[in-house]
């Protein structure tokens, strides 16, 4: 009986030590199942289907790939991405230069816009101012012979004056 006992506990300790060592032979990483073996590591591109055999690690439903295959897959594609990022980020900044030179043209006549508005109320000031005054000098002498009129219409010519040149001074 001690013989029974004893080669039960051993072929326990071996389904043990075997289901263990071919669950330690696999690992998850990334989405990825990792098949650790003799010559080296491979990489299930597929579904990673486990053993139900004692021993046995399992089956990979899809392609099985070295890890160095892998690497240099995963480099080429991301040379790539990489490029295709440089080439839309240099399309963006073509771009913003454009922009930059149509800002500043659009700056540079907005200026030159403001400038000859500038010019325009000022002349149209002094337009005004000189109607005004001509037309002021130019009444008659016996309207201008009362003196109480004469002043109170030279009083009146530069009040107007006063808010031509206010409203239209240069800024």
């Amino acid at each position: 009986m001690k013989k029974v006992i004893c080669v039960k506990v051993i072929w326990f300790a071996f389904v043990i030590v075997c289901a263990s060592s071919a669950h330690s032979q696999t690992m998850e990483v990334g989405g990825y199942t990792v098949i650790r073996g003799g010559t080296g590591s491979i990489i299930c591109l597929g579904r990673w289907i486990p053993s139900t055999e004692v021993g046995k690690p399992g089956v990979c439903e899809g392609q099985l790939v070295d890890v160095s295959q892998l690497t240099a897959i995963s480099t080429k594609q991301t040379a790539d991405k990489l490029d295709q990022l440089l080439f839309v980020l240099s399309a963006m900044d073509e771009k913003l230069a454009d922009n930059n030179v149509q800002i500043e043209r659009l700056i540079e006549v907005t200026i030159n816009t403001q400038v000859l508005i500038d010019q325009q109320v000022v002349q149209v000031g002094e337009l005004l101012h000189d109607t005004i005054s001509s037309r002021v000098d130019a009444l008659s002498r016996r309207v201008l012979a009362n003196e109480t009129f004469k002043k109170e219409l030279e009083k009146l010519k530069e009040d107007i004056l006063a808010d031509v040149k206010k409203a239209y001074s240069q800024n």
